[in-house]
């Protein structure tokens, strides 16, 4: 839910995350499906173990994402595996609408993931930002209420030709000079 919230809250880092996030599983889906077959069948088996080492990478970025998402919400490690094997494991092996339904999940929980992961670090990024101005504007502010030089009191020992109220005056007066 806290994603859900952040992905609202900021909707262009949330597009950005849906459209990357989202582009992995289908990627690795028309590969494996498509891509790979043909080359097989082309006889250019070196063309299709490097789309295998590409389907398997994106299979990896997704399954993290997927088992991240099944940790939080089954709450068990062993459950968040099997979803991974098994929603990664249909929409790269089966066909027809079991695969197109487990890449639509896929899909749905990377767009969803990496955008709220952009959104909280675009808003991370903002509140440091933020901080950073305040700490700013009240250090200006405080800079702004003393001199520069610090307030030395220099205070005159009254001699025998001056008054001691003459000596107190001064110091009220200096005083009010440092503190405007």
């Amino acid at each position: 839910m806290t994603q859900l919230e952040c992905a609202i809250r900021r909707p262009q880092a949330t597009l950005i995350g849906a459209f990357v996030g989202g582009l992995v599983p289908w990627f690795a889906r028309t590969l494996a499906h498509a891509e790979v077959p043909a080359a097989w069948s082309a006889g250019s088996q070196g063309l299709a173990m490097v789309m295998i080492a590409a389907v398997l990478g994106c299979a990896c970025f997704s399954a993290i994402t997927v088992y991240k998402f099944g940790c939080a919400t089954f709450g068990d490690k062993r459950k968040a595996l099997g979803f991974v094997l098994a929603i990664e494991g249909v929409m790269l092996v089966s066909t027809g609408v079991t695969s197109a339904v487990a890449l639509a999940v896929l899909i749905l929980i990377n767009a969803l993931a990496n955008g709220s992961a952009i959104a909280l670090a675009r808003e991370a990024t903002c509140k440091r930002r933020e901080a950073v101005a305040r700490a700013t504007a009240t250090r200006a502010s405080k800079r702004g209420t003393r001199n520069v030089k610090s307030p030395i009191k220099v205070v005159e020992m009254p001699t025998a030709l001056t008054r001691w109220s003459d000596v107190v005056d001064a110091e009220i007066v200096s005083e009010e000079r440092y503190a405007s």
